[in-house]
């Protein structure tokens, strides 16, 4: 029995998301070859991505790769309007970047919870394919917080999602949506084993959850060229309590993280924690190892109190810890938090 268009989620999930996505067309400047008489030839060049107005009054994001070089940026709404944007800032190392439009009364993307999703559930992607125009793809999220994932040389992404939801080139700087049409991460980059680039089914997304962080950041800033997110960082090295130390603990497996060294006069080390202590939880979210860590701090900004529960075996008790976090010092290679 043919199904209702109007019982389709997914029908009613594009309703809501793709008129916020936006198509992107640039062109800037290529330094090109010698002509043979000594002067460098400048060639023009024009990209196409996407984007998602986030606020009525014309702002929209998208990745930094989209937009970089570029003299001129066109966006052109699902229904054909069109419009030249300005950029008003981006983020080199999260390949985000915020561009402004003169518009007002603009549909814009309602924002979802990334750290809510769930491997298996239903993804749509919303983007500029190739330069078609707005197209739809559907897949399932496969996967969580992939890290440290070369998508080029000296390009890496740290906690994306990955989806099945066929990406190309194009679709950057789009919209992955959930089935309830809400934003959940913003499309950018796909691996391939063609050296035309099309899509095998791995696509990956950066999670709303840290673009809006980095786009709140960008909008309010105004700046460009730079990189606006300070990270934010604990002051401590720390490892993965061993089996061995979790039985004698009586911890579960896979839980908490040991503090190695709480660097002095470092963020933790000036709130009280201490060599040795075991960290069970940040804001109430379980810890099991070095990334979880990771994830948990990256949710804030420099000057924030990240919330430690943790354990403290030579006094056998838990303690409440909280902890102010300072901007991460350059040059510590072995201390990333």
């Amino acid at each position: 029995m043919a199904t209702d268009i109007g019982d389709n989620r997914i029908v009613a999930a594009v309703k809501r998301i793709e008129p916020a996505v936006v198509n992107i067309d640039t062109v800037g400047r290529d330094k090109g070859d010698d002509d043979g008489a000594g002067f460098s030839m400048n060639h023009e060049v024009r990209g196409k991505g996407s984007g998602v107005i986030l606020t009525p009054d014309g702002y929209i994001i998208t990745n930094n790769h989209v937009i970089d070089g570029a003299n001129r940026i066109r966006v052109t709404r699902p229904d054909g309007t069109w419009y030249y944007a300005r950029l008003v800032g981006r983020d080199l190392q999260t390949d985000l970047a915020v561009v402004k439009i003169d518009a007002s009364g603009l549909p814009v993307a309602e924002l979802g919870d990334s750290d809510a999703l769930q491997v298996g559930e239903w993804s749509i992607a919303v983007g500029n394919p190739l330069g078609l125009g707005s197209t739809i793809t559907v897949g399932v999220i496969s996967a969580l917080n992939r890290r440290n994932l070369q998508i080029e040389e000296g390009r890496y992404l740290d906690g994306a999602i990955q989806t099945d939801a066929a990406i190309n080139r194009g679709n950057s700087g789009g919209a992955l949506a959930n089935i309830n049409g809400q934003l959940v991460g913003i499309n950018t980059a796909i691996l391939s084993s063609g050296p035309n680039g099309g899509s095998i089914g791995l696509g990956f997304a950066l999670p709303i959850n840290s673009v809006r962080r980095v786009a709140h950041d960008l909008i309010a800033t105004g700046k460009t060229n730079t990189p606006v997110s300070r990270k934010p960082w604990l002051g401590v090295q720390f490892r993965a309590v061993t089996p061995e130390s979790a039985q004698a603990l009586n911890l579960p497996p896979d839980r908490g993280v040991e503090v190695r060294r709480a660097l002095p006069e470092g963020p933790a080390n000036l709130a009280g924690v201490k060599n040795t202590d075991v960290i069970l939880t940040i804001d109430g979210k379980v810890i099991g190892d070095e990334r979880d860590v990771m994830e948990a701090i990256q949710q804030h900004r420099v000057g924030e109190k990240a919330r430690l529960h943790i354990l403290r075996p030579e006094e056998k008790r838990d303690l409440d810890i909280s902890v102010t976090l300072q901007e991460r010092p350059e040059n510590l290679p072995s201390t990333p938090w």
